[in-house]
């Protein structure tokens, strides 16, 4: 039974860590689109306490307008979704002290960012899958 314990607690251990470095990772990828569009305040941290509270607060408002508007059918997910992204760059306007504009092109710039990381991690994980197992 000591062994189960010791088990999880390093997968909780380990989880906890990952979620931190993927909150760093994503801070400075979001503090480096702030800078790129011209926000002066932008810092790692601010970018970090803006990417949580934009998650959270925009999952709960993104969530209570689409449950609100689900009797309209599809159209209570899109504009659930759509009060998830203004709530999320409202989030990034207030923590950075910028306008609307600035703050929903760090957004974009961080998401396409993103997905470039994300798609040349795919390729060198394919990559370097096949050269492990030929």
């Amino acid at each position: 039974m000591g062994v189960e314990h010791g088990f999880l607690a390093g997968l909780n251990t380990f989880a906890l860590f990952g979620f931190l470095l993927a909150l760093f990772i994503a801070g400075l990828i979001l503090a480096f689109s702030a800078k790129l569009v011209g926000i002066k305040d932008a810092s790692i941290v601010g970018a970090m306490v803006a990417i949580v509270g934009g998650g959270i607060l925009g999952a709960i408002v993104g969530g209570t307008v689409a449950l609100v508007f689900s009797i309209v059918g599809p159209m209570g997910i899109i504009l659930g979704w759509l009060a998830f992204m203004i709530t999320y760059v409202w989030i990034i306007k207030v923590v950075f002290h910028t306008d609307w504009l600035r703050a929903f092109l760090a957004w974009l710039v961080a998401i396409v960012v993103e997905l470039l990381m994300f798609g040349l991690l795919g390729v060198v994980g394919v990559v370097s899958l096949r050269m492990l197992h030929p």
